[in-house]
């Protein structure tokens, strides 16, 4: 099974405020391709929280002249889709940052299957006190720099090749409207 790690850091609380995307492709549980970039947030979203950049470490002399999302999203769009399923870990955060991105850039609609490696951490894993990534990724031997967008990607997708997906966490995104 393709799995794909997605993961994604932000300059402040807006939601599309994107400043790092991490996407790691894993055949059969192994790292196989996988590429990191660093985004210049869209216009109005650019001004980095300082508590937010001591979570991630990146400023925003570090992303203020990278490319933005919509230079970016082709290639992760395609190596999303070229996967059986995309793994999150803590799914609802990266999927809302990914949906407002795409709206912010009016960017074509996008599908995908997708886990929720926060999810089934804590549905495998009850007794645990903590299922946070580093938590996890330690529990299975996963050594990674934690809040590095592409090695967040890679750890998350290598919690779920070594768990496998539970019937019924298997997910559809689309940003495709519904017609209503």
């Amino acid at each position: 099974m393709r799995l794909a790690g997605l993961d994604f850091e932000t300059a402040n609380g807006k939601d599309g405020s994107i400043c790092a995307a991490g996407c790691a492709i894993l055949d059969d549980g192994l790292v196989t391709a996988g590429k990191e970039w660093l985004v210049c947030p869209h216009k109005g979203y650019r001004w980095m929280r300082p508590d937010f950049t001591e979570i991630h470490g990146l400023s925003y002399w570090d992303v203020c002249n990278c490319a933005e999302f919509a230079c970016i999203w082709p290639e992760l769009r395609q190596m999303l889709l070229s996967a059986d399923c995309v793994v999150i870990h803590n799914a609802q955060f990266d999927l809302r940052h990914l949906r407002s991105v795409l709206s912010l850039y009016e960017l074509p609609p996008v599908e995908f299957d997708y886990t929720d490696s926060l999810a089934i951490s804590r549905r495998l894993f009850p007794e645990m006190a903590s299922h946070k990534l580093d938590v996890m990724a330690e529990r299975f031997g996963i050594v990674f720099q934690h809040h590095d967008a592409l090695e967040d990607a890679a750890a998350c997708a290598g919690i779920v090749a070594r768990t496998g997906i539970p019937e019924g966490f298997t997910l559809h995104f689309s940003t495709a409207s519904t017609g209503d």
